[in-house]
């Protein structure tokens, strides 16, 4: 071994401690840092092939190692849109010029200026939208992601498009059919007549529905009033032109309540029903603009285990419901509803509406309905919601929740790999591997919490011993070169 080549060795002692300095200094500056990820220095040695009797002195290499999949403490906070993952996957986010990048760093606000989300270091947070324009992720590209852009939060207004009601109807519940005295008309064709039915079960505040042979059944909803005169002039209110050739309502001297029909069917007799509403209900929906509309429920017990339910349009008589707007529901020995129980209607001015009663049972117990119903009038945004599998609701003052995006995650098979950039960003590599992309709760991603933040994965105290053993080992291997120094100078003097 020659002496410059323990002045090489001495060197290169020096330079691979001078690099561990260099990561545990880096270390400590961001142990406050969110989401930064420990940088540590490992060393493996170069051997230079030597003869029987003479050494040849190598050296030492250092290599920077990225503890990146490491989990770091998660903090809570008091900002809903500071985000930390709990398990694998790093955010997707892309810089100015649109390029991508993974961080762990989720410390994200509102950017003023375009309305997106973005982190500390300007990074802007990446996501799927939903809605009518949703788009269906890659599992290994990042096709289809968009800038989180808080600004499309705006006032909106959603249509009703689905509803249920659910509940129990008495079994006990009398049979509310009242049977009618038919007279036969006096002119033939058209035919016009009268026909007077008697329904005693009636009592006030009741609702009732009556239908007039010759065409298409048509049902109108009635609230009993004071007197038979007051439900005459509601039925007469209640009849629109065109939807019948006339039906007209009076009493008679006795306080009768009389139904007039005059229409033109081909048969040559008048046929009716007065039918009693057993129990009634209502439901609020939205037409496409938001309007508020009340739906009336009427509920009648037609046999042992059988209803019938129709829906009308009781916000405006006007604009009646289309659609399939009455059915039967029927019930087996133990009371549970048998067949699918939805009923299809057309809200006016709104979307089809499916209204789903497989909930609905008849038990021996009191009439007890729920109903609920999608849709909103509009409304503004007065929140912004995070949620552990990533979707971000926009919450309006009214109360309801939109998922307006969902956050993916995104990984790597090799995450140690990745290269680190400005801004604790990191991009792929051939060493890292392509990307996997998924969403928070799924198999192998982590949650998100919102409210919280990862902080750094450093240990002050680890990094207070590495530097302590770097500083040891650089004076030592200065020692090695001070002494390879003065024995060179050993060599000059031999010659004076």
């Amino acid at each position: 071994m020659s002496l410059y080549g323990v002045l090489r060795s001495g060197v290169s002692g020096m330079n691979a401690q001078s690099n561990k300095l260099g990561t545990v200094a880096e270390n400590i500056q961001n142990s406050s840092t969110t989401g930064y990820k420990r940088a540590s220095t490992e060393f493996s040695s170069l051997i230079l092939p030597s003869s029987e009797g003479n050494y040849n002195s190598g050296s030492v290499t250092s290599r920077v190692r990225y503890t990146i999949a490491d989990q770091g403490p998660i903090a809570y906070t008091t900002s809903g849109s500071d985000l930390a993952i709990s398990g694998n996957g790093f955010f997707v986010v892309t810089d100015p010029s649109g390029s991508p990048y993974l961080t762990r760093a989720g410390n994200f606000v509102k950017d003023g200026r375009t309305g997106n989300l973005i982190n500390a270091a300007g990074f802007t947070l990446m996501g799927y939208k939903l809605g009518a324009n949703a788009v269906d992720p890659s599992l290994n590209s990042l096709d289809g992601v968009e800038p989180v852009n808080m600004a499309s939060f705006g006032m909106q207004a959603t249509g009703s498009t689905a509803g249920t009601f659910k509940g129990n109807l008495p079994f006990g519940q009398s049979i509310a059919v009242a049977t009618g005295i038919p007279t036969p008309p006096t002119v033939a064709p058209p035919v016009s007549g009268s026909t007077r039915f008697e329904a005693p079960a009636v009592s006030r505040g009741a609702q009732i529905a009556f239908s007039v042979g010759g065409g298409a059944d048509q049902f109108f909803p009635i609230t009993t009033q004071k007197t038979p005169a007051e439900v005459a002039t509601a039925i007469n209110a209640a009849v629109t032109a065109g939807t019948l050739s006339g039906v007209n309502a009076t009493t008679n001297a006795a306080g009768d309540l009389i139904l007039t029909s005059s229409v033109s069917p081909t048969t040559t007799s008048v046929t009716g029903s007065f039918t009693s509403v057993s129990k009634a209900s209502s439901l609020q929906v939205y037409d496409k603009v938001g309007n508020p509309i009340k739906i009336d429920i009427a509920l009648s017990k037609i046999d042992a285990d059988t209803w019938t339910i129709s829906v009308f349009n009781g916000s405006d008589p006007a604009s009646p419901l289309t659609g399939t707007t009455a059915m039967e529901l029927n019930f087996d020995a133990n009371g549970k509803l048998m067949g699918s129980g939805v009923l299809g209607f057309n809200i006016p001015g709104g979307e089809a509406f499916s209204l789903d009663m497989a909930g609905m049972t008849q038990l021996a117990g009191e009439y007890n309905v729920t109903g609920s119903s999608n849709g909103n009038a509009p409304s503004a945004v007065k929140d912004v919601e995070f949620a552990a599998d990533g979707t971000i609701y926009a919450v309006y003052e009214d109360g309801t929740r939109v998922g307006a995006y969902r956050i993916p995650l995104a990984t790597v098979p090799s995450p140690d790999n990745l290269s680190p950039r400005a801004g604790n960003v990191y991009e792929t590599t051939a060493a890292s591997g392509g990307y996997q992309v998924g969403f928070p709760e799924m198999s192998g991603f982590g949650s998100i919490a919102s409210g919280a933040l990862e902080g750094s994965n450093v240990d002050i105290g680890t990094e207070l011993t590495a530097m302590i053993e770097a500083q040891t080992s650089y004076t030592a291997n200065s020692k090695v070169f001070q002494t390879g120094s003065e024995l060179l100078d050993v060599l000059m003097n031999l010659k004076r």
